[in-house]
Formats: structure tokens, C-alpha cells, sequence
């Protein structure tokens, strides 16, 4: 019997490849080009390559800048370049936009490479850089934009977006914290840590900068010495109460005094990891003694900085001081030349703040402006594009705002901004759409909206009608409703388009080219029968869907993929319904029949059922809507799914992305949508081959389906 068995499995072989010539022994399209299966006249294209041959080249793949949300609060995901560039069918390569870079055009670029003067990072590992004494560090690693936005860290001296600009000199106002002031006396800053140790050694840094080994029994001169050796670091005392040494197998308190670092500077953070003890576990503790309250402010706010030399530009009667008052060589302003009886400017403050009089002469500035005289403009201020994180995963936080948005530079003599070529809106706050930033080029090249993620959220759609998703059924899904949600913190300020019909791409630059029905996939499967001995099959079906209508007056509404009818009257003729339906955009052509009454109305008292045949677009297409308006009572049910394909250019072309035509294979040309020879441009009809079984019956005739 096992004979009998293989000789049969051996003889079914032989038949299908006998009986389905016209489908495996037939070649794909131009051999799938030799970059894929052809199983059944149909390309499976291996990974990396596409097309109905298998001819283009896929492009990588990374998190979407920008597109439709696929649920609520839900977007950024996998696109082709990161839909911020063009994939090169021919090299596989993405061109990416202006702006943008990487494999997958997956990465901001820094403005200016940082104009040489910083480190171009990510959130994620620019999070990691946070000096600890100025705080908790927080990670930034779990969010869509965590290694995509990048930003600059600026060296010493420079910040700005592009670290194009210079700091100045900082310093103590002369004239506030001192013994006639009414505030209180002003202090520096005062730490302490504290040394247990018996054997090895530590280390301490400042502003992320790291003191060269300290051993436990260094003198305190010795540590200070090396504390002063750090760039960060412009003078301090060392003092203790108890040994001369740093460290003590009880414990030693020492006290570092910052004499020329003003304000509340950050903790020393210590390393103990290599301190040891005979009896007890080494420590090394730090705390603040005394928080400094001096200011800090550029030029001692006794002078304006020029940003682009990092030179201050002291107000007449002051120069640079040596941090007291006095005279020295800061650079700061901080020396007051002359008995001080006004405030600085041409008038109190320039006219734009309030003089606080004796002894400080002090401008306290009205909103939108600044600097020591009160001169200089604010500009508005918006979620910061590149920083620091608040809190874990956290950082674009709105009640946090920075100039510019962190992505442009403060004209401050129009209160303006001067945005980075990406970045628009008063604050820099929105990521432009594609386009030339001179506006020489629209947005969207001219074939689109430019919309905010939140906004294109609105626009998402299901059941499309095409790869782009033109059109299809609203989804009325949000992104970025609840506030202050961290996840959607670009919800108000990314942007993206959304291509009008007929267009794609990520600037919608692509033309889209005619979809259809593959002509050389009749069936919906086949399959060899072994009680009938003969292949079997059930052809492909459009889909039609059964409307009953129940009303003797009144009217109604139908709409498909978003789109909907004009008020349709009780007595509309099954004719009159048809010409509704494909007048609307999402509708080419449908066959509506009334099986009870061929010449209509599509409903009476009792009840009329319609059938409504879709022959574009094919496919499985969604359920008709309906809303009444008078009309007693509607139903709308699934007939026959729709079994065919609908594929740009039918599977049988390839298109042209700048003219939105096919360009159909050998033996194909423009079909009429259902097979036959037409102007649909859609390369679905087969001039010589329809996928055709010879000897091969229906399974309706054989009762098989």
C-alpha cells in the first residue's frame, strides 16, 4: 500500500504541474529579476528588493518622524528613510532631507556642526552627561525621540544651538549684598565633605571635571592644589578643624570655601570606590554648608555681553573687578569706579524697568525685557527641542519653556527669533514641513497640508484604499490630548504633510499611479480534488454589498471611505443610486440591481433589497454607512466579500513616480478595471494569458467550496 500511496502523491504531482501550466510553468515578470520566488505567476521578492519584478530596491527602515496615528496617543512608527527622505530604488539608499541623516534619515543634524565648538549628541546619551552635583540624573531612553533628536553640547565658553555663541564673564553686582543693603549680607558658597579612610584613595569633581587622584593622607594643601588644577574650578579655600590630613580613620570634616565661583554652584561629587579601612567601611560624604547667594550674572549686571566676541561692554564708570569690588582682572564690571547715584541707561533702565533706588540702583525690567539696563528684548520662549531631562523619560516638558524653543538665536533688538533652517513659529516651537525655507518651494511641494502630529492624528484613516491611504474610514483617534502627557510631547510642534489625492511620499513630491485588479490571479485558490480527480477552484469575486430600505417617504445619506452622498429621496431609482455613489471621490464605478424590481425605487413599505456591486475598487472593501433623514429604516450587509486584488499598477507595471503612469510589462496594457481592454492605465489586462486552468471546474459545479 505504501507503493500504491507514493505513487499516487507522485502522480497528483505530476498532474498539477500538468494542469497548471498556464500559472507555474509560465515565467514571473522578467524572472522576478532574479531577486525572488515566482510562485504562481506571482513575484515574492526577497528581503531587500520590491516591485511587481522585484527589481527596486527597498530602502532602511526607522521610527516616522511624522505620520497618522495607528491608536490614541500612538504614532511614530516604522517607515521607509523615517519618512524624512526618498528611497533610491536603484541603490537602496535614502536621500535624505536637508537637515537629516543616517541610513534611514533617522537622525537631526546639529545646526552648523556646532560651528566646530561642541559635540553633536542624542537625548539619550546627552542625558547621561548631566553633572550629578546639579542635580539628580535622569535617563531618557524610552521615548520615540530618544536617539533621533540630537543636539549640541557645547564646549566651555559657548552655547547657543550651534554653540555660535560666546559667554562673557561673570560676576557679584558690587552694589547688592552688602552691609547697607536692605536685603541682607550676600555669601559665598561653603561645602564640606567628609573623609573615613585609613588606605587608599578618591577623587572629586566639579562641573564634570575630575581632580587627579587624591590619597587619604594628602595634605589639605595638596587637595587643594588639586581642586584648582580643574578648569571648572576658579578659586577655593580648604579648610578643616581637625587634622591636617584629608583623611582619618574616625573621620575628617573639610571645608571647601568658593571665592571666585558665585551663586549656588553645584555639589562636589565624590568617587570613594578605591578608599579603604581596616575596621570599618570607608566614607566620603558631601553636603552643602552655606548655599552661595551672590549673583552670577553676566558682566556683574553692571554691563551687557556681546555675545559674539564674549566681551562685556561695562556700563560707564565700571570695569572689571576682582570678584570684591575692587579692582581686577574678571573681565566682569564688577568695579565701580565712582560713588553710584542712578541706575544704568541713557534714562532709568531705558525706559523699560524700574529703578530700585539706594543703595543698589538695581533695574527691575517690565516683561519682554532684560539686561542690567533694561535694554535689551526677550524672545518668546517654547518646549525646549534639545535638553535635559525633568524627571525619567522626561524632557520637551511645556512648564519649562526656553528661548527660542532651544533651536534659534534671540535678536535682541527685535525680541525676535532667528530660527535654525528647520525650525518656524515665534518661539522655533514647530519643525518645518518639507520645503525650501526661503519659501521659494511651498510646503508639501504644492500638493499637500502641512499639519501638526496632533493634527494629522485627525486625518488618520482604516480600511484605505491605497498604500498611501488616501482615502479610507475616519478612525477619530488623538494624539497629544492629555496634557503634559511626556510621550506625546510632539503633538504641537512636529510636523509633517498630509498629500492631497493623487500624491505621496514624505514631501509629496511622488506622484501615485493607477490601482487595479492582477489579471493573471483569476482564482481565489485552487486545489486538486481527489474525488473528482481534477483541479478545483473558486474564482476571484468583487465585493457586493445588500441594502434593504424600508420607507414610503423621507430620504437618507450614504457614505463610503469618508466621503458621503447628497440627500438621497425614498424614491430614488437604482440608476440614480449608482450615478450618488460614483460621483463620490472613493467610488469609481459600481453596478447597483434591484433582484425584485429592476427599474427601482430602492425602497418602498415593505422593503426593497439592492445589490451594489463594486468593480473600482476592487478588493474587500469597508461597508457602506448610512444615516437616515426621514427614511424608516435601512440595512447594509456583506454579500461577497471582494476576493480580487487591487495593486497599483495591478501587479503588472511599474510606476513612475514622477509621472504617475505605469509602465506595464510585456503582454499587459490598460484594462477596463474588470479584465477586459480599457483606459484605466492600470496594466490589468493580459493581451495573450488570464491565468486560466485548462480542464480546471468551479467548485460551485462540483459542490467542492
Amino acid at each position: 500500500m505504501r507503493g500504491k500511496d507514493s505513487r499516487a502523491r507522485a502522480l497528483r504531482a505530476f498532474v498539477l504541474a500538468v494542469t497548471l501550466p498556464a500559472i507555474s510553468a509560465l515565467p514571473c515578470n522578467n524572472l522576478c529579476s532574479g531577486h525572488g520566488n515566482c510562485i504562481l505567476r506571482v513575484c515574492y521578492c526577497w528581503e531587500g528588493w520590491t516591485g511587481a519584478d522585484c527589481s527596486l530596491r527597498t530602502c532602511p527602515a526607522d521610527d516616522a518622524w511624522f505620520d497618522r496615528a495607528s491608536a490614541v496617543d500612538k504614532a511614530h512608527g516604522k517607515a521607509e528613510c523615517s519618512n524624512m527622505g526618498v528611497c533610491d530604488r536603484a541603490t537602496g539608499q535614502c536621500e535624505c532631507r536637508d537637515g537629516f541623516n543616517g541610513r534611514a534619515c533617522a537622525r537631526l543634524s546639529c545646526p552648523n556642526d556646532c560651528s566646530q565648538h561642541g559635540v553633536c549628541q542624542d537625548m539619550s546619551h546627552y542625558a547621561t552627561l548631566k553633572d550629578p552635583g546639579a542635580g539628580q540624573v535622569f535617563p531618557y531612553d524610552q521615548v520615540w525621540d530618544s536617539d533621533k533628536v540630537f543636539g549640541c553640547k557645547c564646549d566651555r565658553g559657548f552655547f547657543g544651538p550651534d554653540c555660535s555663541q560666546r559667554h562673557c564673564p561673570t560676576g557679584d553686582d558690587p552694589l547688592t549684598g552688602t552691609a547697607i543693603d536692605p536685603a541682607g549680607i550676600q555669601r559665598n558658597e561653603v561645602q564640606s565633605f567628609t573623609c573615613r579612610a585609613d588606605a587608599g584613595y578618591f577623587t572629586l569633581s566639579f562641573r564634570g571635571a575630575t581632580t587627579a587622584l587624591i590619597y587619604w593622607d594628602d595634605s589639605l594643601a595638596e587637595v587643594k592644589a588639586k581642586l584648582l588644577a580643574l578648569p571648572t574650578l576658579a578659586a577655593a579655600d580648604v579648610e578643616t578643624t581637625g587634622t591636617a590630613g584629608v583623611c582619618t580613620p574616625s573621620g575628617n570634616l573639610v571645608q571647601v570655601r568658593f571665592t571666585q565661583d558665585f551663586g549656588d554652584v553645584p555639589l562636589l561629587v565624590g568617587d570613594s570606590a578605591k578608599l579603604k579601612h581596616a575596621s570599618k567601611a570607608p566614607k566620603l560624604s558631601i553636603r552643602e554648608e552655606i548655599r552661595g547667594d551672590k549673583e552670577d550674572a553676566y558682566c556683574a549686571d553692571r554691563g551687557l555681553c556681546n555675545t559674539d566676541s564674549g566681551v562685556c561692554d561695562c556700563f560707564d564708570h565700571y570695569a572689571t573687578s576682582d570678584g570684591y569690588g575692587f579692582k581686577g582682572k574678571r573681565g566682569d564690571c564688577g568695579y565701580s569706579e565712582i560713588d553710584v547715584t542712578q541706575c544704568p541707561g541713557e534714562i532709568s533702565c531705558s525706559g523699560h524697568g524700574t529703578c530700585q533706588g539706594y543703595p543698589t540702583y538695581a533695574c527691575s525690567c517690565a516683561d519682554g525685557w532684560q539686561g542690567a539696563d533694561c535694554s535689551e528684548r526677550t524672545c518668546p520662549s517654547g518646549k525646549a527641542w534639545f535638553g535635559l531631562p525633568s524627571a525619567p523619560n522626561s524632557a520637551h516638558v511645556a512648564l519649562e519653556p526656553v528661548e527660542c524653543s532651544a533651536q534659534g538665536v534671540c535678536d535682541r533688538s527685535s525680541g525676535e527669533c532667528e530660527c535654525t533652517g528647520l525650525f518656524e513659529g515665534a518661539a522655533c516651537e514647530r519643525l518645518r514641513c518639507p520645503g525650501d525655507p526661503s519659501g521659494l518651494t511651498p510646503s508639501c511641494s504644492g500638493h499637500g497640508q502641512c499639519l501638526t502630529m496632533s493634527k494629522l492624528a485627525l486625518e488618520a484613516t482604516d480600511r484605505c484604499d491605497d498604500e498611501y491611504c488616501h482615502r479610507g474610514d475616519a478612525t477619530h483617534l488623538t494624539y497629544g490630548a492629555t496634557p503634559n502627557d511626556r510621550l506625546t510631547w510632539d503633538h504641537d510642534m512636529v510636523q509633517g504633510c498630509l498629500c492631497d489625492d493623487g500624491w505621496q511620499g514624505f514631501d509629496c513630491s511622488l506622484r501615485r499611479c493607477p490601482y487595479g485588479d492582477d489579471p493573471d490571479t483569476p482564482y481565489s485558490w485552487v486545489r486538486w480534488n481527489t474525488k473528482n480527480r481534477r483541479n478545483v477552484y473558486k474564482d476571484q469575486v468583487n465585493e457586493v454589498q445588500e441594502m434593504t430600505c424600508r420607507a414610503s417617504a423621507g430620504g437618507f445619506y450614504l457614505s463610503f471611505r469618508g466621503s458621503q452622498t447628497a440627500r438621497l429621496t425614498h424614491d430614488v431609482t437604482n440608476d440614480q443610486l449608482e450615478a450618488a455613489l460614483e460621483a463620490l471621490p472613493t467610488i469609481e464605478d459600481v453596478k447597483v440591481a434591484i433582484p425584485a424590481s429592476p427599474d427601482g425605487p430602492v425602497c418602498d413599505s415593505a422593503g426593497v433589497v439592492s445589490w451594489i456591486e463594486f468593480k473600482q475598487p476592487t478588493a474587500d472593501v469597508p461597508m457602506i454607512q448610512y444615516a437616515l433623514d426621514g427614511v424608516s429604516d435601512i440595512a447594509i450587509t456583506e454579500r461577497y466579500a471582494g476576493t480580487k486584488e487591487y495593486m497599483e499598477c495591478s501587479g503588472r507595471g511599474l510606476c513612475s513616480r514622477d509621472t504617475g503612469t505605469c509602465a506595464c510589462f510585456p503582454g499587459y496594457g490598460s484594462s477596463d478595471g474588470q479584465g477586459g481592454p480599457g483606459d484605466r492605465g492600470d496594466c490589468g489586462y493580459s493581451r495573450a494569458y488570464a491565468g486560466y486552468i485548462q480542464d480546471a471546474v468551479a467548485c460551485e459545479a462540483v459542490g467542492a467550496c
